[in-house]
């Protein structure tokens, strides 16, 4: 069976990969907003001398999520989201990679950055085949 924009397997699968996701950062933000020393800790993000930065990340993680919710519902209709959730996987795990190889930040950075980029790469492989597969659908 084939949808418009591509298979409903790969519909399916960039929904869930979505939903992980968007579960994965409201824990993280949860956590970081009750126990951020723990997660620091936890995590090794260095010292937690102030709770600001990391509530300031709690509270973006979690509204950022929420505008991933469109495309995990329909990312046929909400195409925009779609494709900005990928550049918001991928441009963190970046920033993360670079941060800590260049010592600036430290190294539990890379742990977040694998999981950003492990969903942003999934997620960016499947949009891109739901993508190719849409103008085949509208021709046939």
């Amino acid at each position: 069976m084939t949808t418009v924009a591509g298979t409903t397997v790969e519909r399916t699968l960039f929904k869930g990969l979505v939903w992980i996701g968007i579960l994965l950062n409201w824990t993280v933000g949860a956590v970081a907003l009750l126990n951020p020393g723990w997660l620091v800790a936890t995590l090794a993000l260095g010292p937690l001398q102030d709770r600001v930065w990391i509530t300031n990340y709690a509270v973006l993680l979690v509204l950022i999520s929420t505008f991933y919710i469109p495309a995990a519902r329909d990312p046929d209709r909400y195409r925009a989201n779609a494709w900005l959730l990928v550049v918001c996987r991928l441009l963190p795990a970046a920033v993360f990679f670079a941060g800590t190889a260049s010592g600036s930040m430290p190294a539990g950075f890379a742990a977040m950055g694998m999981a950003d980029a492990a969903l942003g790469i999934a997620a960016l492989v499947v949009l891109a085949r739901i993508s190719r597969a849409a103008p085949a659908a509208a021709r046939a």
